[in-house]
């Protein structure tokens, strides 16, 4: 196995522990949503908004890295994104660039418009709550053409 080859299996392996940590915080939200006064909420409650906040943006940051580790090793031109999104889309892993891109919007809103606007946030929170098994979709997926194409499994 190469180098780049152990890199991809250990982001993978990264990954898994990440959505493991995701589905939980994924979970403890759901308990919290819908939000009609965010005064209400206690520590614990703004400390799990808080953590599935970062859980969601770390996985689909650490996803985007792994996909264009990939596209790297199939020597597709990754200096643009977009490229490496197009390729991921190519394989069946992403269903649409368009949808990733909506995704990532949302997930960088909530973290520049934290607290800032109650309405918003909850809607950002709602919506990442039902991005979440999307991510994860397209982790399993890009599980599956990795262990297919290069017979790796996560480290």
């Amino acid at each position: 196995m190469t180098e780049h080859l152990r890199l991809i299996a250990r982001q993978l392996g990264h990954l898994q522990r990440m959505r493991e940590y995701l589905a939980y915080s994924t979970q403890r939200v759901q308990q919290i949503l819908p939000i009609n006064n965010w005064r209400v909420l206690h520590l614990a409650q703004h400390e799990t908004l808080a953590a599935f906040r970062v859980r969601f943006s770390e996985f689909q940051e650490h996803l985007g890295k792994t996909m264009r580790a990939v596209a790297i090793e199939e020597e597709v031109e990754v200096e643009r994104f977009g490229s490496v999104l197009a390729y991921m889309e190519k394989l069946g892993i992403l269903e649409s660039t368009e949808r990733w891109k909506i995704i990532r919007e949302l997930r960088n809103a909530v973290n520049h418009e934290y607290e800032e606007d109650a309405d918003r946030l909850t809607q950002f929170f709602t919506e990442m709550v039902k991005a979440a098994p999307e991510l994860v979709e397209h982790y399993q997926r890009l599980l599956d053409f990795c262990a297919k194409a290069y017979d790796i499994k996560p480290e």
